[in-house]
């Protein structure tokens, strides 16, 4: 995986901190922490993927998909998209936990698997809520299978378009 200079230094502080007993007893704040930085890693990097029906609001609005736009841009509750990981942070801290401590090449293996951004609608995020699908992964699913399991259950198809991105992580 090519990880860019923010995933790198975000992956070195998640190897850190998992070598520390406290972190792995998710005492005080770091399972909060924890899943925070494994979500940034995927949010870090320089594109996310884009539902069809996100596409569709792209298009109307006229947005050009060949340029580069700082993430924030289309974040925030007036917005109708939002950032949605295809595998959830809580899932991966709980991979990553049952092995710690790691070296970090593993930490890179687990997280070269944790799936990616996708640029959703905020109806499509519900519909996952609805199915209780926000943070967990279909029943069946066991860590290396398919990390669009829940988009594939919820119907939510992807596009083939990417939005690139740069700046600051929304989270």
């Amino acid at each position: 995986m090519n990880w860019n200079s923010d995933q790198r230094a975000l992956i070195q502080w998640i190897t850190s901190g998992l070598r520390i007993d406290e972190v792995r007893d998710l005492k005080g704040d770091s399972g909060y922490l924890l899943s925070n930085m494994i979500a940034k890693v995927t949010l870090a990097s320089s594109f996310y993927h884009i539902s069809n029906e996100a596409l569709k609001v792209i298009k109307e609005r006229n947005i050009d998909l060949n340029k580069r736009y700082k993430r924030a841009k289309f974040y925030g509750t007036k917005q109708p998209f939002v950032y949605e990981h295809s595998i959830p942070a809580s899932i991966v801290r709980s991979k990553l936990l049952e092995q710690a401590p790691l070296e970090q090449t593993e930490v890179e293996d687990i997280l070269s698997k944790a799936g990616y951004v996708a640029m959703i609608l905020r109806e499509e995020d519900k519909k996952l809520s609805s199915m209780k699908l926000a943070r967990k992964m279909p029943h069946e699913w066991v860590w290396g299978d398919d990390a669009l399991a829940r988009y594939k259950e919820a119907e939510i198809k992807l596009s083939k378009e990417k939005l690139l991105v740069e700046g600051p992580i929304c989270r």
